[in-house]
């Protein structure tokens, strides 16, 4: 299941900062981290995320994100007040990081077969930002945060 998104994702989240800045907007407005490392694994590769390109993706992976991981994380989450279940929530965020990878998965899998994004350079804040737009189009209070992401995954 190890792939180049996975990799570069591995990698990124490893940058102080980055993981915080991502869970925050996953925790502040419902967005897939996953969605946001593959618009900077894209990005890296000098290709425009389309619109077309995101929601075919997302559909893909919705089911998945709703019905394996975000449960999962929910129960991670839940255990936190109970010490006795240390352990266990271990155990559960194994279990999360291993789903989070097959989601990558499936989407390298679609990446490879729909590879005609167009070729441009400088897309990191347009590429995060079509996934912030696509993922809480109520309005743009999340615009520092990808700003910050953006600055945190440059190069």
């Amino acid at each position: 299941m190890e792939n180049p998104l996975w990799v570069y994702s591995l990698e990124q989240y490893k940058i102080d900062g980055v993981s915080t800045t991502c869970l925050r907007l996953q925790d502040d407005f419902a967005m897939d981290v996953n969605l946001l490392l593959y618009a900077g694994w894209l990005a890296q590769q000098q290709l425009r995320l389309t619109s077309a390109h995101l929601s075919e993706l997302n559909a893909l992976v919705a089911d998945w994100r709703d019905g394996v991981i975000c449960p999962i994380r929910a129960l991670r989450r839940q255990l936190r007040g109970y010490p006795a279940a240390a352990v266990i929530r271990g155990e559960i965020r194994a279990l999360e990081l291993r789903s989070e990878q097959q989601q990558q998965a499936m989407m390298y899998d679609y990446y490879q077969r729909n590879t005609a994004l167009a070729r441009e350079q400088h897309t990191l804040a347009s590429n995060l930002s079509r996934v912030a737009c696509f993922s809480y189009p109520a309005d743009c209070s999340w615009q520092n945060t990808i700003d910050r992401l953006a600055e945190l995954l440059l190069p």
